[in-house]
């Protein structure tokens, strides 16, 4: 593969796991609250008019971390609710 290829290769990937990211968060709108940019903005993101900057995808793996306790917190109440 050319530099070239990889380059893109990569840029897609970012895109990709970004696009990822906004599903497991709840949509677009979610995604966009935790960067702090309006859903347009975002959209341009996913367009590659602009490309996923890793500070994106460090924000968006913080929401998706802070994503993760919360569904781990209401599992422990529903174990609670059952023992």
């Amino acid at each position: 593969m050319s530099e070239q290829e990889n380059r893109l290769a990569r840029q897609v990937a970012r895109v990709m796991l970004f696009e990822q990211a906004a599903r497991y968060l709840g949509g677009h709108e979610a995604l966009a609250a935790a960067l702090g940019i309006q859903v347009r903005s975002l959209r341009a993101k996913f367009s590659a008019d602009r490309g996923v900057s890793d500070a994106d995808l460090r924000v968006a793996a913080a929401a998706m971390d802070a994503r993760v306790e919360e569904i781990a917190a209401k599992a422990a109440k529903i174990r609670e609710m059952i023992a």
